[in-house]
């Protein structure tokens, strides 16, 4: 592992833990409850999505808004920190998602770096970005 893929890595993994944390969950219940249900989740690109064919409500679609927005401010300004590209930090903390269990749990939808929507199932593993673990 490269000195840069090191330090993308755990500037990835800090800011996944902010983003995804329990208490970031609990700060807005609307996203953490749609997760659950299904009609948001996760994808390769380091951003919430809206699944396809479900029924969004306006404020949902606002509140995923808001959350990506705040995102990607935190992925530019550890870019900034970490001299990556906002791309660099999005797609590291993406990884962080897509390889912790407790970060995209069972059941929850994500979107993989393919387009597909697909769900978290307790005896299928997650498939994980084609750009996780290259360095």
């Amino acid at each position: 592992m490269t000195h840069r893929t090191f330090s993308l890595a755990a500037a990835a993994a800090m800011l996944s833990m902010a983003l995804t944390s329990p208490a970031g969950a609990q700060r807005d219940s609307v996203i953490a409850d749609a997760r659950a249900a299904g009609l948001v989740g996760e994808q390769a690109d380091g951003y919430l999505g809206l699944v396809p064919g479900a029924q969004i409500s306006a404020d949902l679609r606002g509140r995923v808004e808001q959350n990506n927005m705040r995102r990607r401010a935190a992925y530019t300004e550890r870019a900034a920190a970490a001299n990556a590209s906002v791309a660099e930090i999005a797609a590291a903390v993406a990884c962080e998602v897509f390889q912790d269990a407790q970060k995209l749990r069972v059941g929850e939808r994500y979107r993989d770096d393919a387009g597909q929507w697909r769900q978290h199932t307790a005896t299928q593993a997650v498939v994980v970005p084609g750009v996780c673990g290259r360095s």
